[in-house]
């Protein structure tokens, strides 16, 4: 058999200077680079929709910047925490409630920027006894009885437009069949329930919990109703609420500069 040539086994190649060649392979790997980050932009960039999906668990929802996402001229708006240490029966209490309280909440609690806490304990004493907690309250027993009713609608119900309608109402009654009036005006199935928890071993654990908070302030509380707007105690929201805690509002809303003009 005829042995072939090296020319004839090699293919007809036209010769590329080596020079040219590293310019080609240069030219195609700078192609292949702009051609990877042009696919990835258009997989992170879907434009069939128009629109970005979010989710959780795999769920979808569609979702567009353009609508839903806050806009950039929208002022800032700022919540307040007003944490309120109280006592059912001490006349002060009962006062603020009914002066200040629920004056501030009518005209600012439908704005959802007010973190409330009511904290009914005041300057009682609970030892544990066992299991259980054996309470002493500066006004008496029916104090400690009220004081853990108001613990256990609170502790029940959680927010404070559903309970605190029911602790206004309870401030200052005589007793704890007057204050279970308000459960029964306001969550008239949930009479028994708080009945037994405002007697039982749970209400007096609510209330001790609410004395645990109450001793953790600094300084120490010498004076109830302690009210404090945003981790510091304002004396002066004693006497006006609503203008304290409109003031610690930034930007402050459309209801509170109608308040304080109507105070001029």
């Amino acid at each position: 058999m005829k042995k072939l040539t090296r020319e004839a086994q090699e293919p007809l190649i036209p010769h590329i200077r080596p020079s040219t060649r590293n310019k080609i392979r240069k030219y195609i790997y700078g192609g292949v680079f702009f051609l990877s980050i042009f696919i990835l932009y258009r997989a992170l960039n879907n434009n069939e929709s128009g629109k970005k999906g979010i989710g959780r668990n795999g769920d979808f929802m569609e979702y567009d910047p353009r609508k839903n996402g806050p806009k950039l001229e929208d002022p800032v708006v700022n919540m307040i925490k007003l944490d309120i240490y109280m006592e059912a029966q001490c006349p002060d209490t009962s006062r603020f409630f009914r002066q200040q309280l629920k004056k501030a909440w009518d005209i600012l609690g439908n704005l959802n920027r007010i973190e409330l806490n009511v904290i009914p304990f005041g300057k009682a004493r609970c030892t544990e006894k066992g299991n259980d907690f054996e309470c002493r309250c500066q006004h008496g027993p029916t104090e400690c009885e009220i004081n853990q009713l108001m613990n256990c609608v609170i502790d029940r119900f959680g927010f404070p437009h559903r309970y605190l309608p029911a602790v206004l109402c309870m401030q200052g009654k005589y007793s704890l069949d007057e204050a279970m009036t308000c459960v029964t005006q306001n969550f008239p199935a949930e009479y028994n329930r708080m009945r037994e928890c405002a007697g039982g071993q749970r209400g007096r654990r609510l209330l001790a919990l609410s004395g645990q908070k109450t001793a953790s302030i600094t300084p120490a509380i010498d004076f109830i109703p302690w009210i404090v707007i945003n981790g510091a105690r304002n004396s002066d929201a004693l006497y006006d609420l609503t203008q304290n805690a409109c003031e610690a509002m930034q930007p402050m809303p459309s209801a509170c500069k109608e308040y304080l003009r109507s105070l001029q």
